[in-house]
């Protein structure tokens, strides 16, 4: 199961924000796109996982961060 739970904040008060989320399987144009440019398959995936992951979550507890940040440069190694 996937959750998109969004937190916005402004700090201007007549503006109207809003949030989107989409859980898919990643573009393949995206994929091609990359190796074109010289990544492998997996390179190229891992780094699509990793724009989407690389956001900052305001109040996440450090070690936290640092289990997400270790589990991210594990997957980049294939692991």
């Amino acid at each position: 199961i996937m959750r998109a739970i969004p937190e916005l904040d402004s700090h201007f008060y007549d503006v109207e924000l809003t949030h989107e989320a989409a859980v898919g399987k990643i573009a393949r144009d995206e994929v091609e796109y990359l190796m074109a440019r010289g990544l492998s398959e997996d390179e190229a995936t891992s780094l699509i996982v990793k724009g989407f992951l690389n956001v900052k979550v305001e109040g996440i507890p450090p070690s936290l961060q640092a289990q997400i940040d270790k589990v991210l440069e594990t997957a980049k190694l294939g692991f």
